[in-house]
């Protein structure tokens, strides 16, 4: 026997160190265990790092296929908010909400011959020109 496994074998006698052994020895199971489950995990590394590989060249190339839909996105929106800030658009709309609080408030009700006489009205036969119209373009875009 050498000095150190002499020196190792005197030092085990003490309490303290021999509850130690005595833990060590417990948990001999969890720690091959864990060993065990790293060994494999360093086996597996190349597989696990060409499948991350392979995700993220994949989520690269469909962010670069839905960049040109974002940039169409945003193109929409800009072109939606400039078209609401013409005053006209601006002016039609306000138009309609306040139409809706007043028949929702007042729970208006019309019959034929009520339409028939808002027909004279020059406002009511603009906006009816301009529905209809915009029915016609809806209509022949969809042929």
């Amino acid at each position: 026997m050498s000095y150190h496994n002499s020196t190792l074998m005197e030092s085990l006698t003490v309490g303290e160190a021999n509850e130690q052994l005595s833990q060590l020895i417990d948990k001999l199971e969890v720690i091959n265990f864990l060993l065990s489950s790293l060994e494999e995990l360093m086996q597996r590394t190349p597989f696990i790092m060409e499948s991350l590989s392979s995700e993220v060249i994949r989520f690269r190339e469909k962010f670069r296929e839905s960049e040109d839909g974002m940039k169409g996105i945003l193109q929409l929106i800009y072109t939606a908010i400039d078209v609401l800030g013409k005053e006209n658009i601006s002016k039609a709309l306000n138009g309609v909400l306040e139409a809706y609080k007043e028949v929702k408030e007042h729970d208006y009700r019309t019959s034929i011959t009520g339409i028939v006489r808002a027909m004279t009205d020059p406002d009511i036969q603009r906006a009816l020109a301009f529905v209809l119209l915009a029915l016609k373009n809806i209509g022949s875009s969809m042929r």
